[in-house]
């Protein structure tokens, strides 16, 4: 009897599964060392990690020479995405706004005190030390390597980080659970029903789906072939300055502006970056054009702002996250139906036709929803065993992942680049609702060590996870088994991202995430030396944010010809479109003549150049990359714009 090639194709094996444990603590070492230490690349800066995708390329190229020995050994589409999907989680949890952040912070409140800043009179009896490093010894090798041999590996070292890194490692996974059992929820409404593109995950899949023919399309090979050149090119200038720098340094526009209220636009760089311009060229049309578009709107608001004497921090934080989580507003709305009948099905209400128990989910409906109020309780009682009130820390964990969901939306709808939302979590809505005084300093100073979560969103796993049972999905593999290996990888990934976090910190000591338990506890330190109380200008923009998002979606509802969308309003706030407009706005104008003088035709026809594009410059940025760590050196940085 002929055996089915297509579900051996698309298996979760053992075999993938071993060799990706054995990647993850490879690679999130890499990461550590290319991001922290000789900063030579930002892999987790960028939605679509290259770390990832250049061991994807790797294990493909594995495969010439395996299949000369036997078939058998080839890996198969579904190996690779296994291997995708788990080494994406891994590189998240260890990634620049992730669990690169918490040792700093954990070490920060007792080893970065002095007599000079009073922390330990302001907030040392509010800290948990049980989440916290309170051995001096331990803290003078991981802060200053004075004092005690700056190394990881001994028993008190050891003994210190124990207990505190496995304690905030089973918070963490359980908070990956939660979000595993939302994406759960809601996989089935934005893939299936809303058909969103999910553009992130286009490139892996037509790199292990041996359909496509992808390395042997001939605009493929040109764009990678020159890309690539390129990028070899740049690299030997890095060390060699006779070889010439074939790169367009960016052009700051904000230079220009120097009187009021126009210098207020601030830093506007004018870029060119390959990689960057394949991604965008991906997403939806619609939403490039209001990606750009809004990028000039917040930089209007700056100016006004400025004219009517407006003393806001330049991006309006508040209101990007009420823009952030309208889209939750928005998706909650959309998927009302799917929700009842979800509903319905946990309660047995309602004929069974109108039910949906998600037989054909990883988890059925009612286990994903026990599971999700389950680990938002223990969330709330650890947060309450660390010293928080009940109501703070379920507030808080309510906004965040509501902005959470916004995030993944935005990766599943635009397949944006970037969606960093700097300085703008939870406690900044809390703070600015309640003030200082009535939240008080318990939950301020339990609420400061979740800084890893609310600093930056590049590296957010839940959106990673939700891509990764897409990718599943169009593979048509068991999502059982990808849920399967989906935890292995978030627990492993958690306790390795400690681990290489740790061992970079101690052979580098001073040098690596000082700043990063800086900022939270200094943030802490002006809370309790002057109390607020509710900042009514902070909440009206947060309303403004939240209302405007909702009105651009109406208006989408009600007309047609309305061109604008409330995800291309919320990207357009981060950090990073500073730098990377002109890619946004040279990706529309790209697709947009594509599709006016080609149609959808050409558009399938010319997308392997921008693949290309991007793997050309993963591909050799991946080899810079490892190159630095092997010879321990700063080498050529293709992610920087800057």
């Amino acid at each position: 009897m002929p055996h089915d090639t297509s579900t051996r194709d698309t298996a979760v094996t053992w075999r993938a599964i071993i060799i990706a444990i054995l990647l993850i603590p490879l690679n999130s070492y890499w990461i550590m060392q290319m991001e922290a230490v000789y900063y030579s690349a930002h892999s987790t800066l960028i939605a679509l990690f290259f770390n990832v995708v250049f061991n994807l390329l790797v294990l493909i190229g594995l495969n010439v020479p395996l299949r000369k020995i036997s078939p058998n050994l080839v890996f198969r589409q579904g190996e690779l995405v296994t291997l995708y999907i788990m080494l994406s989680q891994s590189a998240a949890l260890v990634g620049h706004s992730m669990i690169q952040i918490l040792p700093p912070t954990m070490a920060a409140p007792f080893g970065l005190a002095t007599p000079e800043n009073e922390w330990s009179e302001l907030f040392g009896r509010y800290i948990p030390t049980w989440l916290a490093i309170t051995d001096q010894w331990t803290l003078d090798g991981y802060i200053t390597g004075v004092k005690t041999e700056s190394s990881l590996y001994t028993a008190r070292h050891i003994e210190a980080w124990l207990a505190p890194v496995l304690l905030w490692s089973g918070f963490i996974c359980v908070l990956m659970f939660v979000m595993i059992c939302i994406n759960i929820i809601i996989r089935k409404q934005w893939s299936d029903r809303e058909r969103l593109t999910f553009p992130i995950v286009q490139l892996p899949y037509q790199m292990t789906n041996p359909a496509s023919k992808l390395f042997t399309n001939r605009l493929f090979l040109i764009s990678f072939g020159v890309v690539s050149l390129i990028g070899m090119i740049n690299g030997f200038h890095f060390f060699f300055p006779a070889i010439p720098y074939l790169r367009f340094k960016p052009i700051d526009l904000g230079a220009f502006f120097t009187t009021k209220p126009w210098d207020a636009i601030g830093y506007m760089a004018i870029t060119f970056r390959p990689f960057i311009l394949g991604l965008i060229f991906l997403i939806p049309l619609d939403i490039a054009f209001s990606c750009w578009f809004f990028f000039f709107f917040w930089k209007a608001q700056l100016v006004v702002g400025s004219a009517l004497g407006l003393r806001q921090r330049p991006e309006f934080p508040e209101q990007s996250t009420g823009a952030y989580i309208a889209l939750f507003v928005i998706a909650l709305w959309m998927g009302r139906g799917h929700l009842l009948r979800l509903l319905r099905s946990i309660f047995h209400l309602g004929a069974r036709e109108h039910r949906d128990d998600g037989a054909s989910e990883p988890l059925r409906y009612r286990t994903a929803v026990v599971g999700m109020i389950l680990g938002f309780g223990f969330l709330v009682v650890f947060c309450w065993k660390a010293g928080m009130t009940m109501w703070a820390a379920g507030i808080f964990f309510a906004l965040y992942l509501m902005t959470e969901i916004g995030i993944t939306r935005i990766r599943a709808e635009v397949g944006s680049p970037i969606h960093d939302l700097h300085f703008a979590g939870p406690e900044y809505l809390m703070v600015g609702a309640a003030g200082t005084r009535k939240l008080g300093p318990g939950n301020l100073s339990v609420l400061s060590f979740f800084w890893f979560l609310t600093r930056a969103h590049y590296s957010d796993v839940m959106p990673h996870q939700l891509e990764g049972f897409k990718l599943a999905d169009q593979s048509r593999m068991n999502n059982r088994r990808v849920l399967f290996a989906m935890l292995i990888a978030t627990v492993l990934g958690t306790i390795v991202a400690f681990w290489a976090v740790l061992d970079s910190a101690y052979q580098h000591s001073g040098v690596i995430m000082t700043w990063a338990g800086m900022e939270p506890f200094k943030r802490l330190q002006g809370w309790l030396t002057y109390p607020t109380s509710t900042d009514y200008l902070a909440m009206g923009f947060f309303a403004y944010g939240l209302l405007f998002g909702i009105f651009l979606m109406v208006m989408r509802w009600q007309f047609l010809w309305w061109p604008f969308h409330p995800a291309g309003y919320a990207v357009s706030s981060t950090y990073g479109m500073r730098d990377l407009w002109t890619m946004f706005f040279l990706g529309w104008l790209i697709k947009w003549l594509v599709l006016r003088h080609g149609g959808l035709k050409l558009h399938r026809q010319v997308l392997p150049l921008f693949f290309g594009m991007i793997l050309g410059e993963f591909a050799v940025g991946g080899f810079w990359a490892l190159f630095g760590i092997v010879f321990r050196t700063q080498t050529y940085n293709f992610t920087a714009w800057w």
